[in-house]
């Protein structure tokens, strides 16, 4: 009896670690890359183990433009108030499972997770909420007079800006910076399912962009993000698609690694 005992013990040791395995590998960025470089191998990330940091300085309010209203988080790194340098901004852009009015949800996952989890992640984070029964598309003037508004009550630098957004937040990123290109050093959509104008390609010929799809996603069809990459490829543009083999369309996973946020500073928007 002992022997059986002592049998399960260890496959049960084996299947946790088999599974915890897998739930690590999530947060890799994938290695299949189809940009024009060569290819990339993608570094595990390096956040996976931090501890959660309690150093962040975090501010909710509700911006107001037009007749629209729209709540959003602020989140600084601890630094922030110890220096008088601007620091760089990313805005995020989530998905649609995140609407609504409870403003911790946008917190659930991306930037705004990754900041308040890693007490050194040197990004002022911009995280607005979409209300029920809306999407980003129509939604780009007032996230413009927003950044505008954020400008002139913190230190941020204006030349290092990125915009992400994953599944209704990606798309929402291709129809922001295809209308207000100014704001913007780099963009990186996920899981997205483009359907811009034409007239907008101009705008983003020149745009940093590193994509993200699942190459198993059925939400929104991997097709649709390799027609508009080619699309600007095309018309001389030179953006980044990687593809994650295997995955679907949660591919949330890509905002724990460092690779995307060290190639975000390599972008300076020129002024």
């Amino acid at each position: 009896m002992r022997k059986i005992i002592a049998a399960i013990s260890l496959l049960v040791i084996v299947a946790s670690f088999y599974f915890l395995q897998k739930d690590i590998n999530v947060g890799e960025i994938g290695k299949k890359d189809t940009s024009s470089a060569a290819l990339i191998t993608m570094k595990p990330s390096t956040l996976e183990a931090i501890e959660k940091s309690d150093s962040f300085v975090e501010k909710s309010n509700t911006f107001t433009y037009s007749d629209q209203k729209m709540q959003y988080l602020l989140i600084f790194p601890a630094k922030y108030t110890q220096t008088t340098h601007r620091w760089p901004l990313i805005l995020f852009l989530h998905g649609s499972s995140l609407r609504g009015q409870e403003l911790d949800l946008v917190k659930s996952y991306g930037p705004s997770w990754v900041a308040e989890q890693r007490t050194e992640f040197p990004f002022v984070v911009l995280a607005p909420q979409c209300p029920n029964g809306e999407d980003w598309s129509n939604k780009s003037d007032l996230l413009a007079a927003l950044l505008d508004d954020v400008f002139e009550k913190y230190r941020i630098d204006q030349a290092r800006v990125y915009l992400t957004g994953t599944s209704m937040g990606g798309n929402g990123v291709w129809h922001l910076a295809g209308q207000h290109p100014e704001y913007f050093a780099a963009i990186a959509p996920l899981a997205s399912s483009p359907t811009v104008p034409n007239s907008w390609n101009n705008q983003l010929i020149s745009m940093p962009v590193w994509a993200f799809h699942g190459e198993k996603d059925s939400v929104c069809p991997l097709k649709n993000d390799e027609a508009m990459i080619n699309a600007l490829r095309g018309q001389g543009g030179t953006p980044r698609l990687t593809i994650l083999p295997g995955q679907g369309h949660n591919i949330a996973g890509v905002y724990k690694n460092n690779e995307l946020y060290d190639w975000f500073l390599t972008n300076t928007r020129q002024q």
